[in-house]
């Protein structure tokens, strides 16, 4: 079991790495790396989730720099990002503060700071992986989403090929050839946890939130780094297997998306 010193030092290490990601973050869904095209297809698919929903408030938990804030804004919803970052709020601000229909705070997804059914659609991307507290984290999400209104997750895939390797076979390697060559341990990074489709969809139920769709995405087949070091066959081999996304095959994906309609 955590304790607390363990909870408020992961959520520093989380503040300190994305306060210093700030900056570039956005830069990551541009250019033609296998990191680029997973968030680009990650962000592509929240939009076909929420499809042809009717414009209305809408919050994104851990907006990072506001990557989805013109496209909502352009539909006619009123966006509400939220950050653990401040340095990210403050990209957010930059960016958007020009426009009446974006609102940016720092805040955390266990003590979201908004009133109960405040929002007909609440988006979570790239978030809870990084959170100690999955039960609290969901709960918050459920209680500011109104009846009826969706909340669209987006986890890693702990059943993925590619992080089954690396989560073992490439960190053991790597682990091993630290200790060869005198490096020690690997410093303390930011804790993150990969999900299984079944268990999480369960979570939202016991929340009062009927799944009605679940999407795999970025079917990433060449290990850790080969895909770093062979972005263009990467990013080719998973362009042409997105349509596994709901599929026997969709297991392959390194991530999925739920969503889910509060009952």
């Amino acid at each position: 079991m955590k304790t607390v010193d363990d909870r408020e030092s992961q959520e520093q290490r989380v503040i300190e790495t994305f306060d210093t990601k700030a900056p570039t973050y956005a830069a990551g869904y541009l250019g033609r790396s296998s990191t680029a095209h997973s968030f680009v297809v990650r962000r592509a698919r929240v939009y076909e989730m929420v499809g042809d929903r009717p414009p209305g408030p809408m919050l994104d938990v851990g907006c990072g720099p506001g990557v989805t804030v013109d496209h909502f804004v352009r539909r006619g919803f009123d966006v509400h990002g939220v950050d653990i970052s401040p340095e990210m709020i403050t990209e957010c601000r930059r960016t958007f503060g020009h426009l009446d229909a974006a609102h940016f705070s720092v805040g955390v997804i266990e003590q979201l700071r908004f009133p109960d059914a405040a929002f007909d659609i609440v988006t979570c991307m790239g978030v809870v992986e990084y959170v100690p507290d999955d039960a609290a984290a969901m709960k918050e999400m459920a209680r500011v989403t109104r009846p009826g209104g969706l909340v669209i997750v987006t986890l890693p895939n702990a059943w993925s090929p590619y992080r089954v390797w690396q989560r073992t076979v490439y960190r053991g390697l790597r682990a091993v050839a630290r200790r060869l060559t005198g490096r020690g341990p690997a410093p303390p990074s930011v804790a993150h946890r990969e999900y299984r489709a079944r268990a999480y969809c369960d979570l939202l139920s016991s929340h009062g939130l009927t799944v009605v769709d679940v999407a795999y995405y970025n079917f990433t087949l060449l290990p850790f780094p080969l895909d770093r070091l062979l972005p263009g066959l990467t990013v080719w081999l998973s362009r042409r297997l997105e349509g596994l996304s709901r599929g026997p095959l969709r297991w392959l994906g390194t991530g999925f998306i739920v969503k889910a309609e509060k009952r």
